[in-house]
């Protein structure tokens, strides 16, 4: 998984996978050996699924919670990362969101954040799971500014991902991504992470790395 390659190096022993889903990413890191990765997911049919998953791995903890609700009494923070992946879009108050996110973060740990990019790709199918906007790159860096961190990396990511959202969601308003374009999509990704280096000013995520400075920067 590309996104993890980019993040590992950052991650520290205490991981935080907020809104872990199936526990695709909780399962890459917790593999590695940290000492805790933290699967939190609002969702009770996903939370039991993460629960039978990792029954009996004693560095994994499933939280069922929500990211408005996270704070130092909710999850045993700190953690050196937070991971959220495709969230933020959906909640109201994103500002909040982050601010309660930089609260469990050890100093100078870092938050790794992907959401979906370019307001005019808005469209049928963020309507249909539930998506409040979508980002451009410098509202995600100010976001983040105002909140408190320091930015060390923001970026578009999948370029090609974007025109088949463009061509899906605004055109032909699909209200789902067809499986079929999906399982052509995973096969390319790793011929197309050359596209990556070009740091294009299209893409359909924003990805976005961040630092809690220390309390004594």
């Amino acid at each position: 998984m590309w996104l993890l390659d980019r993040a590992r190096p950052h991650l520290g022993s205490r991981v935080l996978d907020a809104g872990a889903g199936t526990g695709t990413f909780t399962e890459m890191a917790a593999a590695d050996g940290r000492e805790l990765v933290v699967a939190m997911e609002p969702d009770p049919l996903f939370a039991d699924e993460l629960e039978l998953r990792f029954a009996g791995r004693e560095n994994v903890e499933v939280v069922q919670l929500e990211v408005d609700d996270v704070s130092r009494g909710t999850v045993p923070a700190p953690f050196d990362s937070v991971v959220c992946f495709n969230v933020l879009e959906h909640i109201r108050d994103h500002a909040a969101a982050l601010a309660r996110l930089r609260e469990v973060l050890a100093p100078d740990g870092r938050l790794f954040l992907l959401v979906p990019a370019h307001p005019l790709l808005f469209g049928s199918i963020d309507r249909t799971v539930g998506h409040e906007r979508r980002y451009k790159r410098g509202q995600v860096r100010g976001l983040l500014e105002r909140g408190g961190f320091q930015v060390e990396e923001v970026r578009y990511v999948n370029p090609l991902g974007a025109l088949g959202w463009l061509v899906s969601a605004r055109i032909l308003r699909r209200t789902l991504i067809p499986e079929g374009p999906l399982r052509l999509y995973d096969r390319v990704v790793p011929l197309l992470r050359g596209l990556e280096s070009l740091h294009l000013p299209w893409g359909l995520s924003v990805w976005a790395v961040a630092r809690r400075p220390s309390e004594h920067a």
